[in-house]
């Protein structure tokens, strides 16, 4: 089957078998990508310990607007990809393809200059003390000298995946976990490197992702090219495609300032907590379990971005096509999908804690013990309500898929600004007078709260698009004599 042909797929093949085509490599190449943090987090806690997975935790900011960038320009630039391709416009898709291009390589290498001037002040910041600053710090230089490579990967896989081609955008994940994984392994335990040894074996994991990407499109073989002429700022393009990716960006930089405000609140209160049960360091022990939570909590996300991520170009494909009836078709059979897999993965967590908390922990290490109970409660806390951040994530993803902008950015800012984050002041003092862990309860218990508040917000946003589409559907099947023109039929991302 050739480019083309495979790209029409999205509005002739069965919805159901379309979603599982596309979602199943985004799953698996997502879970095997989630190696840069599993596999970085389990070699550092084996070398260094739980002060190595604590200046790892307090990089991961700075990582989030790496990742920030990527999203942006990705899932905008797509966004639009897949609409135009709805509406067989292809040189209108490689012109924004080439406008991509030009934005990651511009502002990931910005963010180089900027990070690298201002690495210290950035990881204190974001909770590092004078004991955990020294790694943070030869961990984070190396991610940041590397910074072109992150968002580039992430953001060009995606337009693959946009044009119908999963199954190349999972070798590339494939590909890059797999170097990954054995530099890791290489640089920390044969070598025997510093901290740095794991950043290092990140950047170079992403490089080689980007050197495949690059080799696959200058081969001829995808349905869009590579056109010079395209590879230049175009302001109006620019606005356009910035615009529609700015709710990730919001996104993952409200992420950013959470990570911030979280490691501050699980500092002082760990720090409590260690001094109550003669602990030195808790602050850092608290902050190292949160961040096995954390890589444990984005193993969950994966496939259900994975889902989301199948979704979006057929949502995207078919709304440019006014083929609504699909469109409806494929967001039921995504939320179906997250929920029953969401449903499945509490029922493991809450029978088996200790499953996912263990590969983090070195077995000599003496802190073991108290690791193991810390991780096991909070991750129970934590993974409380899965079915609602399943709903969440792939309304949020269908909302980006079809350029409502808006509908997502309000969902980011509910959970991650206006709930979550007021949540971590307010909880942690409630908790101080009960409570198994006094305070740190309150940081436990803010996640599963916020996600409940939006997960009603999301309901609601869903059952209204439902009625939309229904509506356009029903519109699509009546006679051209007859039928009324539908205020919603505007095009979406015009540029």
């Amino acid at each position: 089957m050739d480019s083309t042909a495979e790209t029409r797929q999205l509005e002739s093949a069965p919805v159901g078998r379309l979603l599982l085509r596309h979602s199943l490599p985004a799953i698996c190449g997502s879970l095997v990508g989630a190696t840069y943090n599993i596999v970085d987090r389990i070699f550092v806690g084996w070398r260094f310990g739980h002060d190595g997975i604590a200046a790892v935790t307090l990089s991961f900011p700075v990582m989030l607007i790496l990742l920030a960038i990527g999203m942006m320009i990705g899932v905008g630039s797509n966004t639009l990809i897949s609409i135009r391709l709805g509406e067989k416009n292809k040189e209108e898709a490689e012109r924004i393809l080439g406008q991509a291009i030009f934005l990651f390589a511009v502002l990931s290498l910005s963010f180089t200059v900027f990070g690298l001037t201002f690495l210290d002040p950035l990881l204190r910041l974001f909770g590092a003390n004078e004991k955990v600053l020294p790694p943070a710090r030869s961990f984070l230089a190396v991610i940041i000298a590397g910074a072109f490579f992150q968002p580039f990967s992430f953001g060009v896989n995606s337009f693959l995946r946009g044009e119908g081609k999963p199954r190349i955008a999972m070798i590339t994940m494939l590909i890059s976990a797999f170097v990954n994984i054995i530099l890791d392994w290489f640089f920390l335990f044969v070598l025997r490197t510093d901290i740095w040894g794991a950043a290092l074996a990140t950047v170079i994991a992403q490089a080689a992702a980007v050197a495949w990407i690059t080799w696959y499109y200058l081969s001829g073989k995808a349905l869009l090219k590579w056109r010079l002429r395209f590879i230049r700022f175009d302001r109006r393009l620019a606005w356009t495609v910035l615009s529609i990716g700015f709710p990730p960006f919001v996104m993952q930089g409200a992420a950013c300032v959470l990570q911030g405000v979280q490691n501050h609140q699980l500092g002082h209160y760990g720090n409590a907590f260690g001094t109550a049960h003669g602990i030195e360091d808790g602050g850092n022990l608290a902050i190292s379990v949160m961040g096995i939570l954390f890589t444990v909590f984005m193993l969950f996300l994966l496939p259900l971005l994975g889902i989301g991520q199948g979704l979006q170009p057929i949502a995207g494909y078919n709304t440019g096509a006014k083929q609504y009836y699909r469109v409806k078709r494929a967001l039921s059979l995504a939320c179906l999908s997250g929920l029953l897999f969401s449903l499945v993965l509490l029922l493991i967590v809450q029978a088996m804690p200790g499953l996912f908390i263990s590969p983090f922990i070195d077995p000599q290490s003496p802190m073991k013990p108290m690791l193991m109970q810390l991780g096991a409660h909070a991750i129970r806390i934590f993974a409380s309500l899965l079915p609602c951040v399943a709903v969440l994530v792939i309304v949020s993803g269908y909302f980006q898929a079809i350029g409502h902008t808006v509908l997502a950015l309000i969902l980011t800012l509910t959970r991650q600004v206006f709930l979550l984050i007021p949540f971590l002041f307010l909880l942690p003092p409630m908790f101080g007078h009960f409570g198994w862990l006094p305070g740190l309860d309150g940081i436990w218990f803010a996640h599963p709260l916020s996600d409940l508040a939006t997960f009603f917000l999301a309901l609601h946003l869903l059952i209204r698009e439902y009625q939309r589409l229904k509506k356009l559907a029903a519109a699509d099947h009546e006679p051209p004599a007859t039928r009324k023109a539908q205020p919603n039929e505007k095009r979406v991302g015009t540029v």
